[in-house]
């Protein structure tokens, strides 16, 4: 059975945790991190076209915040634009995108910064949670933990019967024997935040979750414009809109969630340890990135976007200079880095 997806891309995020190359006037969604292209260039560009049979995308949806307007604009030229006054988080966004849609359209959230390294087992399975979210589930995608990861929120689903399985709970960052112990059972799943729903099943479940973050969204949303043509949300009418995630306004309540346990070569590059395992090393294990120079250093990530950098006997160790900022940590300290850009 054919099936045709929209995808929504919500790249509003600020990236604090890979500060200084990340900044709030230019966060990781709209850095080249992991190649020749920006993370939201290749967001798009994996959910625009599919090599798997019976599956196909429309032009997507972006909604990011209006004072990124430009880097949108210049990283998604084909898609339709939806920008925030303020950030709200990621519920109203959600809202935002079933309100913009037909009430039978199958929408595919995703966030901006994330790397999918397997892209045709990310569309199958896309495939295989389609005919659940016309049913009427909200699907998630669950992704296959390769060791006890602490920094993720994780899926209890039931045990595995099939491609698409029922979602007993959704679980905070749990502490390492906890999250071992998850691992174990086999019925644990990294959530990567990707929803697979029908625009009309969203909408009920605000009305019955989070009426009051809908009605101000509604109430916030643009009239339609010309196709191509960046559109900005009510910025009085948004700015009464309560600030939620969508795992907290909707997906802990709803009653028929489903998900797709995947593995698909995922990270949602969330600090620099998680970059540096996903990037090109050396024979040294060193990711050495611009202007600079190492000797007798091990597993270390060393970037340069401004002066030349000479790093000598350092091992696990992440060193970052920037034309205005020079950032250097321990590996093991990557999750503390956001404290200095709050800073």
């Amino acid at each position: 059975m054919a099936r045709t997806i929209r995808p929504v891309v919500l790249c509003g995020g600020s990236g604090t945790r890979l500060w200084p190359l990340s900044k709030a006037e230019h966060p990781k969604q709209f850095l080249k991190l992991m190649g020749e292209n920006a993370m939201l260039e290749m967001t798009i560009d994996r959910v625009s076209q599919s090599a798997e049979e019976g599956l196909s995308f429309t032009r997507p949806m972006v909604i990011g915040s209006a004072r990124h307007r430009d880097l949108v604009e210049r990283f998604a030229p084909g898609a339709d634009i939806l920008l925030e006054p303020q950030g709200r988080n990621s519920a109203a966004p959600v809202a935002a995108a079933a309100l913009a849609s037909a009430p039978d359209d199958l929408l595919l959230v995703l966030p901006a910064d994330q790397m999918i390294g397997d892209v045709p087992a990310f569309h199958r399975a896309i495939s295989s949670g389609a005919a659940a979210a016309e049913s009427g589930a909200i699907v998630t995608f669950g992704i296959v933990a390769a060791t006890p990861a602490t920094g993720y929120g994780y899926i209890e689903a039931t045990e595995r019967s099939g491609d698409v399985i029922n979602v007993v709970r959704f679980v905070e960052k749990p502490d390492l024997e906890t999250a071992k112990r998850y691992v174990a059972s086999g019925n644990f799943f990294w959530n990567a935040g990707i929803f697979l729903f029908r625009a009309s099943d969203m909408l009920a479940a605000f009305e019955a979750h989070a009426p009051d973050i809908l009605a101000c969204v509604r109430a916030a949303m643009p009239a339609p414009g010309d196709s191509g043509q960046a559109l900005s949300f009510d910025a009085d009418r948004f700015a009464e809109c309560r600030s939620e995630s969508i795992d907290y306004a909707i997906i802990e309540y709803h009653k028929d969630l489903k998900t797709v346990p995947v593995d698909m070569g995922w990270s949602d590059i969330g600090d620099f340890k998680a970059l540096w395992e996903q990037s090109e090393k050396d024979e040294n294990g060193n990711v050495v990135i611009g202007n600079a120079r190492l000797i007798d250093c091990r597993n270390c990530y060393v970037r340069s976007e401004g002066p030349a950098i000479s790093v000598a006997g350092q091992e696990d160790t992440v060193v970052i200079v920037t034309p205005d900022e020079t950032m250097i940590c321990d590996m093991s300290a990557v999750q503390t880095v956001k404290t200095f850009a709050t800073k």
